[in-house]
């Protein structure tokens, strides 16, 4: 089977015995033998001419058909076309349309380029009713526009199908009721649910739909693809430029290869133990810090630099604002964390100096003399306080074996005392900690080691660590510290017993 469209197909024999010239030529003289009937007939004929075989529903009685599949894949415009098609053929008199808020799903389904009301054809085109948030087609069919961020809009109606998009963007507090109560309106007729999402690694529903496929996979199908599948309808430059931003990169194998991780055993955290302590974002913050770990080139290939905020509330928890890591000019990051801290009121930016040295404060000061910020390189047990013209910078060195630099963080999560904040999208960032895995050599991901900077920072997490050069070396030491201490005489001659001043020597 070709995965190239019809039309596709068409034009690639005509340029190879025409060339494109000449290709072009031909085509023109076609199109201008055609009625405007005729043009929209052929604009309109997504089966025949323009899907490419993947982007078709699956025949048979199917209970659910979805897209796990990579940014600008086409899976809208699958979905519009289908949904369309089952209105105009009477399948579907009630559809529900969810995105991640009711604004998203008036702009993807609706609205949009490959939404509804533009792909539908002219003799079957919806009109948008904003009143009462619903699609009406000529043949009275209806869509009615929901949202996840009030998942009780769909308990109650009934539909002949529905249609979930963006799955993975979906607001964390409510998603999984949103999504439950949709499956169980879509009750009419043939009942279908269709939905589209790019992977996200241990995401519930996700998960669910995926097991229901492996489960099940002739009523439940989830189709897969990358970008390069549908570069013929992108513009120039378009997959250059992700391949630049996300190339390399565990986001680039979601967005770029639709590619969905399983959780890695020895990864640093593990998708519930995210998902059960996430929390609003507090009133205010004890002490808040910025880890970063920067970059040295912006060159093809290159390390992202990792930027991660994280704050430590008045309950003790560690939260994650922001996650702002990327393939950040030195300039670019630095004007970042300035920005971030002059905003937020940071307390101390941590960096590690393993790649750039002292290269890395100095560049940091530069940024900050040029906005008339002063910055001041503070000790390792120093916590110092946001002031208005300052940026405080911790610098630190990363020694010792990645797996090892990795467990203070990782018992940190497992422990729920790492909360991500609801509503920041996190989810490079928890794609990371919940794949990467140690490896002999392997150098870890930026964004993480950021983390645990930030994260180590606020909740003073090396403390937790024995520390072998403190406390009590020995019996003789435990003396003298008995000797030391203020009590009744018989602590003294206890204290003599252990340090061979008592007459007896020492026990």
């Amino acid at each position: 089977m070709s995965e190239t469209s019809p039309a596709q197909q068409v034009v690639a024999r005509l340029v190879a015995r025409f060339g494109k010239a000449g290709a072009h030529a031909a085509l023109d003289r076609i199109f201008s033998q055609l009625s405007v009937t005729e043009l929209a007939l052929l604009a309109h004929d997504w089966r025949g001419l323009w899907a490419r075989p993947k982007q078709l529903p699956p025949p048979g009685p199917w209970r659910s058909w979805g897209f796990l599949a990579a940014r600008a894949y086409g899976k809208t415009r699958s979905i519009a076309e289908f949904v369309n098609e089952e209105v105009r053929e009477g399948r579907a008199g009630r559809v529900s349309l969810m995105a991640q808020n009711e604004d998203k799903s008036i702009e993807i389904h609706v609205e949009g380029n490959s939404g509804l009301i533009k792909t539908a054809s002219p003799w079957c085109r919806p009109r948008w009713v904003s009143s009462s948030k619903q699609l009406v087609w000529p043949n009275g069919s209806l869509a009615q526009v929901l949202t996840p961020e009030v998942p009780g809009g769909a308990r109650g109606p009934e539909f002949h199908l529905s249609w979930i998009s963006e799955v993975q963007s979906w607001p964390v507090a409510t998603r999984y009721e949103a999504y439950t109560n949709v499956l169980l309106a879509t009750r009419l007729g043939n009942a279908r649910l269709v939905w589209d999402a790019t992977p996200r690694v241990g995401h519930p529903i996700l998960k669910d739909l995926v097991a229901r496929a492996k489960e099940d996979p002739a009523r439940h199908i989830v189709a897969t693809g990358t970008t390069y599948e549908n570069a013929a309808n992108l513009g120039a430059g378009v997959i250059d430029d992700l391949e630049r931003e996300f190339g390399g990169t565990q986001k680039g194998d979601e967005e770029l290869g639709g590619i969905m991780r399983d959780e890695a055993d020895d990864a640093t955290a593990q998708m519930v133990w995210i998902e059960k302590a996430r929390r609003p974002a507090p009133e205010g913050y004890a002490y808040r810090a910025l880890g970063v770990d920067p970059a040295v080139t912006v060159r093809a290939g290159s390390d992202r630099t990792g930027i991660v905020d994280a704050g430590r509330g008045v309950d003790g928890q560690a939260y994650i604002n922001a996650d702002q890591s990327g393939k950040h000019t030195p300039p670019a990051w630095a004007k970042i964390v300035i920005d971030r801290v002059t905003q937020f009121r940071i307390d101390v930016v941590v960096v590690e100096t393993n790649k750039g040295g002292d290269l890395v404060t100095q560049n940091l000061r530069a940024a900050a003399q040029q906005r008339g910020l002063v910055v001041i390189v503070v000790g390792k047990d120093e916590k110092p306080r946001h002031q208005p013209g300052k940026i405080f910078v911790k610098e630190v060195h990363s020694r010792g074996p990645k797996a090892d630099r990795n467990q203070p963080l990782s018992t940190a999560y497992e422990r729920g005392r790492v909360s991500h904040v609801i509503g920041v999208d996190l989810s490079t960032l928890e794609t990371t900690l919940t794949t990467w895995s140690p490896t002999p050599g392997s150098r870890s991901p930026d964004d993480l080691d950021a983390c645990g900077l930030a994260v180590g920072e606020v909740l003073d997490l090396k403390s937790e660590k024995p520390d072998k050069s403190e406390g009590f070396k020995g019996i003789e030491q435990m003396g003298k510290a008995l000797g030391a201490a203020p009590g009744p005489a018989a602590s003294g001659r206890l204290a003599a017993l252990f340090t061979g001043g008592g007459g007896g020597g020492k026990i």
